[in-house]
Protein backbone atom coordinates (compact mmCIF):
# COMPACT_ATOMS: atom_id res chain seq x y z
CA UNK A 1 0.00 0.00 0.00
CA UNK A 2 1.19 3.34 -1.14
CA UNK A 3 2.15 6.15 1.91
CA UNK A 4 -0.18 8.45 0.02
CA UNK A 5 -3.05 5.94 0.69
CA UNK A 6 -1.88 5.38 4.51
CA UNK A 7 -1.58 9.11 5.19
CA UNK A 8 -5.58 9.53 3.56
CA UNK A 9 -6.50 7.04 5.72
CA UNK A 10 -4.95 8.51 8.88
CA UNK A 11 -6.57 11.80 7.64
CA UNK A 12 -10.05 9.85 7.59
CA UNK A 13 -10.37 8.42 10.88
CA UNK A 14 -9.50 11.18 12.62
CA UNK A 15 -13.12 12.59 11.27
CA UNK A 16 -14.99 9.99 12.26
CA UNK A 17 -13.08 8.04 15.73
CA UNK A 18 -13.19 9.75 18.63
CA UNK A 19 -10.15 11.16 20.69
CA UNK A 20 -8.80 8.34 22.66
CA UNK A 21 -9.92 5.35 20.72
CA UNK A 22 -7.12 5.68 17.60
CA UNK A 23 -3.60 5.16 18.07
CA UNK A 24 -0.99 6.34 15.46
CA UNK A 25 2.34 6.30 14.63
CA UNK A 26 2.63 9.85 16.05
CA UNK A 27 1.76 8.50 19.38
CA UNK A 28 3.66 7.22 22.61
CA UNK A 29 1.17 4.30 22.68
CA UNK A 30 2.37 2.97 19.20
CA UNK A 31 4.91 0.71 19.92
CA UNK A 32 3.46 -0.84 22.45
CA UNK A 33 -0.06 -1.36 21.02
CA UNK A 34 1.50 -2.41 17.46
CA UNK A 35 3.16 -5.39 18.93
CA UNK A 36 1.86 -8.95 18.98
CA UNK A 37 2.96 -12.46 20.83
CA UNK A 38 4.51 -13.64 18.10
CA UNK A 39 7.64 -10.68 17.76
CA UNK A 40 8.40 -11.86 14.07
CA UNK A 41 5.72 -10.10 12.55
CA UNK A 42 7.24 -6.54 13.57
CA UNK A 43 4.70 -4.69 11.27
CA UNK A 44 3.62 -1.36 11.53
CA UNK A 45 0.40 -0.39 10.92
CA UNK A 46 -0.94 3.07 9.54
CA UNK A 47 -3.84 3.20 12.92
CA UNK A 48 -4.74 1.57 15.31
CA UNK A 49 -8.43 1.86 16.52
CA UNK A 50 -9.51 0.70 19.58
CA UNK A 51 -13.13 0.86 19.38
CA UNK A 52 -16.47 -1.47 19.69
CA UNK A 53 -18.67 1.35 19.10
CA UNK A 54 -20.52 -0.11 15.64
CA UNK A 55 -21.00 3.10 14.33
CA UNK A 56 -17.18 4.25 14.41
CA UNK A 57 -16.17 0.81 13.53
CA UNK A 58 -18.83 0.95 10.16
CA UNK A 59 -17.00 4.27 9.64
CA UNK A 60 -13.56 3.13 9.55
CA UNK A 61 -14.38 0.04 7.79
CA UNK A 62 -15.59 2.25 4.86
CA UNK A 63 -12.84 4.13 4.82
CA UNK A 64 -10.57 1.34 4.16
CA UNK A 65 -12.58 -0.50 1.70
CA UNK A 66 -12.61 3.06 0.07
CA UNK A 67 -8.62 3.24 -0.19
CA UNK A 68 -8.17 -0.44 -0.82
CA UNK A 69 -6.38 -0.56 2.97
CA UNK A 70 -5.42 -3.98 4.35
CA UNK A 71 -7.35 -4.77 7.65
CA UNK A 72 -6.41 -6.61 10.48
CA UNK A 73 -8.60 -7.19 13.30
CA UNK A 74 -6.95 -8.55 16.86
CA UNK A 75 -8.48 -10.37 19.91
CA UNK A 76 -5.79 -11.58 21.91
CA UNK A 77 -3.51 -11.24 19.73
CA UNK A 78 -1.68 -14.03 19.75
CA UNK A 79 -1.40 -16.44 16.42
CA UNK A 80 1.73 -17.37 15.49
CA UNK A 81 0.76 -16.77 12.24
CA UNK A 82 0.79 -13.08 13.49
CA UNK A 83 -2.71 -12.39 11.69
CA UNK A 84 -3.40 -9.89 13.40
CA UNK A 85 -1.66 -7.01 11.98
CA UNK A 86 -0.48 -5.49 9.15
CA UNK A 87 2.03 -3.28 7.42
CA UNK A 88 0.32 0.24 6.44
CA UNK A 89 -2.93 -0.60 6.97
CA UNK A 90 -5.86 -0.54 9.89
CA UNK A 91 -5.66 -2.62 12.56
CA UNK A 92 -8.84 -2.76 14.55
CA UNK A 93 -7.67 -3.97 18.14
CA UNK A 94 -10.10 -5.42 20.89
CA UNK A 95 -7.47 -6.47 23.00
CA UNK A 96 -9.09 -4.11 26.03
CA UNK A 97 -12.46 -5.51 25.65
CA UNK A 98 -12.04 -8.51 27.58
CA UNK A 99 -15.82 -8.74 29.48
CA UNK A 100 -17.02 -12.09 29.69
CA UNK A 101 -20.84 -12.00 31.46
CA UNK A 102 -22.95 -15.58 32.82
CA UNK A 103 -26.81 -15.69 32.22
CA UNK A 104 -27.89 -18.46 34.83
CA UNK A 105 -31.02 -18.80 33.53
CA UNK A 106 -30.07 -20.18 29.88
CA UNK A 107 -26.25 -21.10 30.96
CA UNK A 108 -25.06 -19.10 28.64
CA UNK A 109 -21.77 -16.95 28.67
CA UNK A 110 -21.63 -13.45 26.46
CA UNK A 111 -17.90 -12.82 25.75
CA UNK A 112 -16.16 -9.86 24.25
CA UNK A 113 -14.41 -9.95 21.40
CA UNK A 114 -10.44 -9.35 23.23
CA UNK A 115 -11.56 -11.89 26.35
CA UNK A 116 -8.54 -14.18 27.43
CA UNK A 117 -8.99 -17.43 28.33
CA UNK A 118 -8.22 -16.45 32.01
CA UNK A 119 -11.15 -13.91 31.95
CA UNK A 120 -13.72 -16.72 31.39
CA UNK A 121 -11.85 -19.34 33.33
CA UNK A 122 -12.84 -16.46 36.30
CA UNK A 123 -15.58 -15.25 35.45
CA UNK A 124 -17.31 -18.80 34.65
CA UNK A 125 -15.70 -20.02 38.14
CA UNK A 126 -17.50 -18.05 40.55
CA UNK A 127 -21.09 -19.35 39.49
CA UNK A 128 -19.42 -23.38 38.90
CA UNK A 129 -19.32 -23.62 35.42
CA UNK A 130 -17.05 -23.63 32.16
CA UNK A 131 -15.87 -23.51 28.74
CA UNK A 132 -13.64 -26.14 27.41
CA UNK A 133 -11.04 -24.20 26.45
CA UNK A 134 -7.14 -23.78 25.13
CA UNK A 135 -4.37 -24.24 27.98
CA UNK A 136 -2.54 -20.39 28.84
CA UNK A 137 -4.58 -17.80 29.88
CA UNK A 138 -3.39 -15.22 27.77
CA UNK A 139 -4.90 -16.51 24.67
CA UNK A 140 -7.67 -14.97 22.75
CA UNK A 141 -10.71 -16.56 23.30
CA UNK A 142 -12.18 -15.58 19.83
CA UNK A 143 -9.33 -16.83 17.57
CA UNK A 144 -8.76 -19.90 19.72
CA UNK A 145 -13.01 -20.05 18.99
CA UNK A 146 -12.30 -19.66 15.11
CA UNK A 147 -9.91 -22.32 14.89
CA UNK A 148 -11.12 -25.12 16.97
CA UNK A 149 -9.72 -24.94 20.47
CA UNK A 150 -7.38 -27.47 21.59
CA UNK A 151 -7.48 -27.77 25.82
CA UNK A 152 -7.67 -30.14 28.64
CA UNK A 153 -11.37 -30.99 28.80
CA UNK A 154 -11.56 -32.14 24.68
CA UNK A 155 -11.13 -35.91 25.99
CA UNK A 156 -14.90 -36.08 26.91
CA UNK A 157 -16.11 -32.61 25.58
CA UNK A 158 -14.39 -31.24 22.47
CA UNK A 159 -13.20 -28.38 21.33
CA UNK A 160 -14.03 -24.71 22.60
CA UNK A 161 -15.90 -24.37 18.67
CA UNK A 162 -18.12 -27.25 19.75
CA UNK A 163 -19.85 -25.44 22.68
CA UNK A 164 -20.15 -22.04 20.30
CA UNK A 165 -24.09 -21.10 20.71
CA UNK A 166 -23.84 -17.54 18.33
CA UNK A 167 -22.06 -14.61 17.35
CA UNK A 168 -22.96 -11.06 16.27
CA UNK A 169 -20.59 -10.33 13.28
CA UNK A 170 -20.09 -6.57 11.83
CA UNK A 171 -19.69 -7.23 7.80
CA UNK A 172 -17.63 -4.84 5.37
CA UNK A 173 -20.61 -3.22 4.52
CA UNK A 174 -21.65 -2.42 7.71
CA UNK A 175 -24.70 -4.99 8.10
CA UNK A 176 -24.76 -7.05 11.94
CA UNK A 177 -25.76 -10.43 11.58
CA UNK A 178 -26.58 -12.41 14.34
CA UNK A 179 -25.19 -15.98 13.59
CA UNK A 180 -26.33 -19.02 15.22
CA UNK A 181 -27.63 -22.71 13.76
CA UNK A 182 -30.85 -20.96 12.96
CA UNK A 183 -29.52 -17.79 11.52
CA UNK A 184 -27.20 -17.80 8.43
CA UNK A 185 -25.71 -21.32 9.09
CA UNK A 186 -23.40 -21.47 6.90
CA UNK A 187 -21.27 -18.51 7.95
CA UNK A 188 -22.11 -20.21 11.57
CA UNK A 189 -20.65 -23.27 10.07
CA UNK A 190 -17.54 -21.67 9.38
CA UNK A 191 -16.70 -19.84 12.22
CA UNK A 192 -16.85 -23.52 14.47
CA UNK A 193 -13.16 -24.05 14.04
CA UNK A 194 -12.84 -23.85 10.40
CA UNK A 195 -9.56 -21.55 10.38
CA UNK A 196 -10.07 -18.81 7.70
CA UNK A 197 -11.58 -15.99 9.99
CA UNK A 198 -14.93 -14.82 10.54
CA UNK A 199 -15.91 -13.02 7.31
CA UNK A 200 -16.30 -9.68 9.00
CA UNK A 201 -15.52 -8.77 12.54
CA UNK A 202 -16.67 -10.17 15.61
CA UNK A 203 -18.16 -8.32 18.37
CA UNK A 204 -19.68 -11.33 20.69
CA UNK A 205 -19.55 -14.50 21.10
CA UNK A 206 -22.16 -16.71 22.75
CA UNK A 207 -20.96 -20.09 24.19
CA UNK A 208 -22.91 -23.41 25.81
CA UNK A 209 -21.55 -23.73 29.79
CA UNK A 210 -20.75 -27.14 31.31
CA UNK A 211 -20.70 -27.85 35.30
CA UNK A 212 -17.39 -27.05 36.46
CA UNK A 213 -15.68 -30.10 36.46
CA UNK A 214 -13.38 -31.74 39.73
CA UNK A 215 -10.12 -32.27 38.33
CA UNK A 216 -7.36 -34.69 38.94
CA UNK A 217 -3.93 -33.46 36.79
CA UNK A 218 -0.44 -33.07 37.18
CA UNK A 219 3.10 -34.24 35.52
CA UNK A 220 5.04 -37.69 35.11
CA UNK A 221 8.55 -36.84 34.32
CA UNK A 222 10.86 -38.84 33.15
CA UNK A 223 14.79 -38.55 31.55
CA UNK A 224 14.53 -37.96 27.71
CA UNK A 225 16.20 -41.96 27.65
CA UNK A 226 13.14 -42.81 28.69
CA UNK A 227 10.94 -40.77 26.60
CA UNK A 228 10.48 -42.99 23.73
CA UNK A 229 9.75 -45.98 25.12
CA UNK A 230 6.71 -43.98 27.35
CA UNK A 231 5.49 -42.61 24.35
CA UNK A 232 5.67 -46.42 22.54
CA UNK A 233 3.64 -47.33 25.86
CA UNK A 234 1.15 -44.75 25.71
CA UNK A 235 0.31 -45.47 22.00
CA UNK A 236 -0.24 -48.57 22.37
CA UNK A 237 -2.57 -48.01 25.69
CA UNK A 238 -4.64 -46.06 23.59
CA UNK A 239 -4.77 -48.34 20.61
CA UNK A 240 -6.17 -50.66 23.42
CA UNK A 241 -8.98 -47.82 24.23
CA UNK A 242 -8.78 -43.59 24.33
CA UNK A 243 -10.68 -42.74 27.28
CA UNK A 244 -13.24 -39.90 27.30
CA UNK A 245 -12.35 -38.85 31.08
CA UNK A 246 -8.66 -38.58 30.18
CA UNK A 247 -6.70 -35.77 28.77
CA UNK A 248 -2.94 -36.69 27.76
CA UNK A 249 -0.58 -34.04 26.67
CA UNK A 250 2.75 -35.78 26.89
CA UNK A 251 5.53 -32.74 26.54
CA UNK A 252 9.29 -33.28 25.49
CA UNK A 253 10.96 -29.91 26.88
CA UNK A 254 14.12 -28.93 28.58
CA UNK A 255 13.53 -28.16 32.11
CA UNK A 256 16.19 -25.81 34.09
CA UNK A 257 18.52 -26.90 30.73
CA UNK A 258 17.75 -30.94 31.14
CA UNK A 259 15.88 -32.52 28.49
CA UNK A 260 13.00 -34.52 29.85
CA UNK A 261 9.68 -35.55 28.81
CA UNK A 262 7.08 -34.62 31.05
CA UNK A 263 3.30 -36.78 31.18
CA UNK A 264 1.05 -33.97 31.87
CA UNK A 265 -2.51 -35.05 32.13
CA UNK A 266 -5.72 -34.18 33.28
CA UNK A 267 -8.88 -37.03 34.66
CA UNK A 268 -12.20 -35.00 34.43
CA UNK A 269 -14.55 -37.93 35.60
CA UNK A 270 -15.98 -38.85 38.56
CA UNK A 271 -13.76 -39.96 41.53
CA UNK A 272 -14.24 -43.54 40.48
CA UNK A 273 -13.65 -43.55 37.29
CA UNK A 274 -10.54 -41.07 37.86
CA UNK A 275 -8.78 -43.42 40.16
CA UNK A 276 -9.69 -46.75 37.01
CA UNK A 277 -7.86 -44.17 34.43
CA UNK A 278 -4.87 -42.92 36.45
CA UNK A 279 -4.26 -46.66 37.42
CA UNK A 280 -4.32 -47.70 34.52
CA UNK A 281 -1.73 -45.91 32.63
CA UNK A 282 0.26 -45.73 35.72
CA UNK A 283 0.84 -49.23 35.71
CA UNK A 284 1.59 -48.79 32.11
CA UNK A 285 4.40 -45.94 32.40
CA UNK A 286 5.29 -45.98 35.41
CA UNK A 287 7.46 -43.15 37.25
CA UNK A 288 6.38 -40.55 40.09
CA UNK A 289 2.62 -40.03 40.03
CA UNK A 290 3.50 -37.66 43.72
CA UNK A 291 2.76 -34.27 41.36
CA UNK A 292 -0.54 -36.02 40.20
CA UNK A 293 -3.62 -34.57 43.03
CA UNK A 294 -6.81 -33.15 42.82
CA UNK A 295 -7.06 -29.44 41.76
CA UNK A 296 -9.19 -26.27 41.36
CA UNK A 297 -9.85 -26.10 37.21
CA UNK A 298 -9.20 -22.74 36.68
CA UNK A 299 -5.89 -23.08 38.27
CA UNK A 300 -4.73 -26.14 35.84
CA UNK A 301 -6.12 -23.88 33.38
CA UNK A 302 -3.09 -21.39 34.42
CA UNK A 303 -0.19 -24.06 35.23
CA UNK A 304 2.19 -23.42 32.32
CA UNK A 305 1.48 -19.76 31.81
CA UNK A 306 5.00 -18.92 32.86
CA UNK A 307 6.06 -21.37 29.98
CA UNK A 308 4.97 -18.61 27.58
CA UNK A 309 5.84 -15.96 28.64
CA UNK A 310 6.97 -12.92 28.14
CA UNK A 311 6.32 -11.89 24.48
CA UNK A 312 9.04 -12.90 22.02
CA UNK A 313 9.92 -14.50 18.20
CA UNK A 314 8.42 -18.00 17.69
CA UNK A 315 7.44 -20.37 14.91
CA UNK A 316 5.04 -23.36 15.27
CA UNK A 317 4.98 -26.19 13.25
CA UNK A 318 1.99 -28.92 14.26
CA UNK A 319 1.09 -32.50 12.49
CA UNK A 320 -2.05 -34.23 12.72
CA UNK A 321 -2.70 -37.89 12.19
CA UNK A 322 -5.66 -40.17 12.09
CA UNK A 323 -3.19 -43.21 13.70
CA UNK A 324 -1.23 -43.06 17.01
CA UNK A 325 1.57 -43.71 14.33
CA UNK A 326 3.99 -40.71 14.42
CA UNK A 327 7.05 -41.58 15.32
CA UNK A 328 8.08 -41.10 19.32
CA UNK A 329 11.53 -41.94 18.77
CA UNK A 330 12.29 -39.42 16.10
CA UNK A 331 10.31 -36.74 18.46
CA UNK A 332 12.93 -37.30 20.88
CA UNK A 333 15.44 -36.77 18.48
CA UNK A 334 13.97 -33.37 17.13
CA UNK A 335 14.62 -32.23 21.04
CA UNK A 336 18.37 -33.27 20.97
CA UNK A 337 18.89 -31.53 17.72
CA UNK A 338 16.82 -28.61 19.17
CA UNK A 339 19.08 -25.46 18.74
CA UNK A 340 18.35 -23.82 22.29
CA UNK A 341 16.28 -24.90 25.18
CA UNK A 342 13.16 -23.06 24.55
CA UNK A 343 12.39 -25.50 22.03
CA UNK A 344 9.94 -28.60 22.57
CA UNK A 345 7.57 -31.05 21.52
CA UNK A 346 3.96 -30.77 22.41
CA UNK A 347 1.75 -34.44 21.85
CA UNK A 348 -1.68 -34.39 21.85
CA UNK A 349 -4.44 -37.64 21.67
CA UNK A 350 -7.96 -37.18 20.92
CA UNK A 351 -10.77 -39.41 21.39
CA UNK A 352 -12.42 -39.20 17.94
CA UNK A 353 -15.84 -40.52 19.19
CA UNK A 354 -16.12 -37.31 20.88
CA UNK A 355 -15.05 -35.29 18.23
CA UNK A 356 -17.38 -36.72 15.49
CA UNK A 357 -20.50 -36.23 18.17
CA UNK A 358 -19.83 -32.36 18.20
CA UNK A 359 -19.09 -32.46 14.17
CA UNK A 360 -22.75 -31.22 12.71
CA UNK A 361 -22.60 -27.44 12.18
CA UNK A 362 -19.09 -27.44 12.66
CA UNK A 363 -16.44 -26.61 9.67
CA UNK A 364 -13.42 -28.24 12.43
CA UNK A 365 -11.59 -30.13 10.01
CA UNK A 366 -9.33 -32.15 11.94
CA UNK A 367 -12.32 -34.33 13.11
CA UNK A 368 -10.36 -37.77 12.44
CA UNK A 369 -7.41 -36.77 14.29
CA UNK A 370 -5.82 -39.31 17.23
CA UNK A 371 -3.06 -37.58 17.75
CA UNK A 372 -0.94 -34.33 17.07
CA UNK A 373 2.53 -32.88 17.95
CA UNK A 374 3.79 -29.33 18.07
CA UNK A 375 7.35 -28.43 17.52
CA UNK A 376 7.29 -24.72 19.31
CA UNK A 377 10.59 -22.89 19.43
CA UNK A 378 10.73 -19.19 20.91
CA UNK A 379 14.12 -16.99 21.02
CA UNK A 380 14.49 -13.48 21.68
CA UNK A 381 17.29 -12.45 19.09
CA UNK A 382 16.51 -11.75 15.41
CA UNK A 383 19.83 -13.69 14.26
CA UNK A 384 18.19 -16.62 15.78
CA UNK A 385 15.39 -17.18 13.19
CA UNK A 386 16.65 -18.62 10.59
CA UNK A 387 18.12 -21.36 12.73
CA UNK A 388 14.97 -21.96 14.64
CA UNK A 389 12.59 -21.97 11.75
CA UNK A 390 14.70 -24.62 10.08
CA UNK A 391 14.74 -26.87 13.29
CA UNK A 392 11.03 -27.04 13.33
CA UNK A 393 10.59 -26.97 9.74
CA UNK A 394 13.32 -30.10 9.19
CA UNK A 395 11.74 -31.88 12.20
CA UNK A 396 8.21 -31.22 11.10
CA UNK A 397 8.89 -32.70 7.48
CA UNK A 398 10.83 -36.03 9.36
CA UNK A 399 7.21 -36.77 11.19
CA UNK A 400 5.44 -36.46 8.22
CA UNK A 401 7.25 -38.32 6.09
CA UNK A 402 5.51 -41.53 4.69
CA UNK A 403 2.17 -40.33 6.13
CA UNK A 404 -0.41 -39.57 3.78
CA UNK A 405 -3.27 -38.37 5.78
CA UNK A 406 -1.62 -35.89 8.36
CA UNK A 407 -2.56 -32.22 7.91
CA UNK A 408 -1.61 -29.02 10.49
CA UNK A 409 -4.05 -27.82 12.87
CA UNK A 410 -4.69 -24.06 11.74
CA UNK A 411 -4.40 -22.32 15.34
CA UNK A 412 -0.43 -23.82 15.11
CA UNK A 413 0.12 -22.71 11.69
CA UNK A 414 1.33 -19.97 9.82
CA UNK A 415 0.19 -19.57 5.78
CA UNK A 416 2.89 -22.04 4.83
CA UNK A 417 -0.15 -24.62 6.48
CA UNK A 418 -2.62 -23.07 4.91
CA UNK A 419 -3.97 -25.99 2.57
CA UNK A 420 -4.34 -27.94 6.22
CA UNK A 421 -7.69 -26.10 7.20
CA UNK A 422 -8.18 -25.11 3.66
CA UNK A 423 -8.01 -28.31 2.06
CA UNK A 424 -11.51 -29.55 0.27
CA UNK A 425 -13.08 -26.39 1.22
CA UNK A 426 -11.88 -24.04 -1.35
CA UNK A 427 -15.31 -23.86 -3.28
CA UNK A 428 -17.48 -23.40 0.17
CA UNK A 429 -14.93 -20.53 1.24
CA UNK A 430 -15.63 -18.83 -2.05
CA UNK A 431 -19.66 -18.83 -1.51
CA UNK A 432 -19.15 -17.49 1.74
CA UNK A 433 -16.71 -14.97 0.71
CA UNK A 434 -19.37 -14.17 -2.02
CA UNK A 435 -22.34 -13.84 0.44
CA UNK A 436 -20.40 -12.15 3.15
CA UNK A 437 -17.17 -10.39 2.30
CA UNK A 438 -17.28 -10.32 -1.57
CA UNK A 439 -14.59 -7.90 -1.75
CA UNK A 440 -12.33 -9.65 0.35
CA UNK A 441 -11.69 -7.00 3.14
CA UNK A 442 -11.19 -9.70 6.18
CA UNK A 443 -9.35 -12.22 3.69
CA UNK A 444 -5.99 -12.70 5.74
CA UNK A 445 -4.36 -15.27 7.19
CA UNK A 446 -5.17 -19.17 6.15
CA UNK A 447 -7.84 -17.39 3.45
CA UNK A 448 -5.48 -14.89 2.12
CA UNK A 449 -4.31 -17.79 -0.42
CA UNK A 450 -7.08 -18.93 -1.67
CA UNK A 451 -7.67 -18.03 -5.27
CA UNK A 452 -8.93 -14.45 -5.91
CA UNK A 453 -10.69 -14.16 -8.93
CA UNK A 454 -11.47 -10.16 -7.98
CA UNK A 455 -7.83 -9.35 -8.37
CA UNK A 456 -4.11 -11.00 -8.39
CA UNK A 457 -2.42 -11.56 -5.07
CA UNK A 458 0.24 -8.81 -5.35
CA UNK A 459 3.63 -9.23 -3.63
CA UNK A 460 2.67 -6.86 -1.11
CA UNK A 461 0.32 -9.69 -0.19
CA UNK A 462 3.20 -12.37 0.14
CA UNK A 463 5.45 -10.24 2.52
CA UNK A 464 3.00 -9.97 4.95
CA UNK A 465 3.80 -13.53 6.58
CA UNK A 466 6.98 -14.19 5.08
CA UNK A 467 9.33 -16.56 7.03
CA UNK A 468 12.74 -16.39 7.11
CA UNK A 469 14.55 -17.92 4.63
CA UNK A 470 16.62 -21.38 5.61
CA UNK A 471 17.13 -24.79 4.52
CA UNK A 472 13.81 -26.63 4.12
CA UNK A 473 15.45 -30.23 2.96
CA UNK A 474 15.49 -32.46 6.23
CA UNK A 475 19.24 -32.96 7.05
CA UNK A 476 20.72 -35.48 9.27
CA UNK A 477 21.03 -33.96 13.00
Amino acid sequence: MSGEAARALVARLRTVVPDGCLVLPSSPRYDTARQVYNRMHDHRPAAILRSLDETVLRKALTSAATLEVPVAVRGGGHHIGGFSTVDAGLVIDFSEFRAVAYDPHTQTARVRPGARLGDLDTQLAAYGRCVPSGTVSDTGITGLTLGGGIGWLVAGHGLTCDHLSGARVLLADGRILDVSRDQHPDLFHALRGGGAGAFGIILELRFRTLPLPRITAGSVRFPLNRAADVLHRIHALLEERTPTSLTLAPTLLHRDGVPELSVDLCCHGDARETARETTRLKKRIGGDWSDVTERPYPRWQAHFDSSFLPPMRGYWKSTHSTRLALDPDLMTDALRAAPTARCSLLVEYFNTDTLHAHAEGSAYPLRDSRMGVLLSARWPDRAQDDTHVHWGRTWTERLRSGHDSVRAYSNYSDTSDSHAGMAGAGNALRRLEKTYDPDRLFARGHRAGLTDTRKARTPQDDQQNRLPSGPTTPTAP
